[in-house]
């Protein structure tokens, strides 16, 4: 063999083994991969109470004026999340709402969202959202709908088969005509997809319901904070539309022919402890005002209103203290909110006072 043969082998042998040991080593991440992954995400929108500064820019000024459009103006949301991380997110808004739509100068909105714009950021997994605004520009609108907001979180208190809410401070930018509003209060009301998922439920399309098939320890829960914040705009079993139920209620479950259904009530603008100029109750009931308790549970769920009735005691504490402890609460509204929540826990301390005006008052 000769001496050029020998080396011309040799170097092959030696590209061979090169190339295993290139095969064998671990294989490098991509120069910016992993701190993609491993990048800390900020918490999810519902996982916290604190408020969010946000700025909406929209063509707000059509929004308000053009009340007969109900589609959608393209818009973008901005803010800074816990981590610092400056986040921009293209949405649209839209109007909502029936009676709100009437008496309010600016309604309340719907944001929807293209899931992987906000893919990784605070909305991350949300679509579609409700938001309650600030109607007028006076302050005293401002502390309803403050009110109405504490409504959600007194019942997240009694029941996970609730809406989560997350409170914001809103600048409105008009990007068309120019000119801004705020920071306005506003908050913003979790999906009833979200509420059934982390229920283990899903989301229910029926069009009537029956008394019966609702759960019965959560159709005592509703029924008696429906009393208690003095609720007599809703319905667990009926709505408007014949095609769906229900009425300021959304249903979850997961059969509702062979299992139970739960009702989670949303919509207290209409509640006595919000008390707003526009509230009045619905004609058909023995009521003045919107401040006059009446109890609206049926009577086949008395069975559990005991357990009910101590859920509602022992967190009587817990309850009073979301009032007395919202900084966005004026003294005045502060002052009325407790006293009206404080006659239901007479009420609901009083053994004859809790017979005769909620157990004797059920509907059949």
């Amino acid at each position: 063999m000769s001496v050029s043969t020998q080396r011309f082998i040799a170097s092959r042998i030696t590209f061979n083994l090169c190339m295993v040991s290139v095969l064998l080593l671990p294989m490098s991440p991509v120069p910016g991969a992993e701190k993609e992954n491993s990048a800390p995400k900020p918490a999810k929108l519902f996982t916290s109470s604190e408020p969010i500064s946000v700025t909406i820019s929209a063509p707000w000024r059509d929004l308000e004026r053009k009340e007969k459009y109900q589609g959608t103006y393209p818009a973008k949301i901005e803010f800074t999340d816990e981590l610092g991380n400056a986040t921009s997110l293209n949405l649209t808004v839209e109007r909502r709402g029936v009676t709100r739509q009437v008496v309010c100068r600016f309604p309340p909105i719907k944001l929807q969202f293209d899931k992987k714009v906000v893919k990784g950021t605070t909305f991350r997994g949300q679509k579609s959202l409700k938001m309650v605004t600030h109607c007028q520009k006076s302050s005293r609108f401002e502390q309803l709908y403050v009110l109405e907001m504490l409504a959600y979180r007194m019942y997240n208190i009694i029941t996970d088969f609730s809406f989560r809410v997350r409170p914001l401070s809103v600048t409105y930018v008009d990007n068309k005509h120019g000119g801004q509003q705020g920071p306005k209060f506003a908050f913003l009301i979790e999906d009833d997809s979200d509420v059934a998922k982390r229920n283990g439920q899903k989301k229910l399309k029926i069009g009537r319901n029956k008394s019966n098939r609702l759960e019965s320890r959560e159709a005592s829960n509703l029924a008696l904070f429906q009393y208690m914040v003095s609720n007599l705009d809703w319905s667990a079993l009926s709505g408007p539309d014949k095609e769906k139920c229900c009425h300021n209620a959304k249903l979850i479950g997961r059969d509702p022919l062979k299992e139970p259904v739960y009702a989670i009530p949303y919509d207290f603008d209409a509640t006595g402890l919000v008390n707003a100029p526009y509230a009045v109750p619905p004609a058909k009931l023995p009521a003045k005002t919107v401040t006059q308790r009446l109890y609206r549970g049926f009577c086949l769920h008395n069975a559990t209103m005991a357990d009910a009735r101590q859920r509602f005691a022992d967190n009587q504490g817990a309850i009073l203290a979301l009032v007395r402890d919202e900084p966005l609460l004026k003294s005045g509204s502060r002052k009325k909110a407790l006293k009206f929540l404080e006659k239901f826990f007479d009420i609901l301390k009083n053994d004859r006072a809790f017979h005769k005006n909620i157990m004797a008052k059920c509907r059949k």
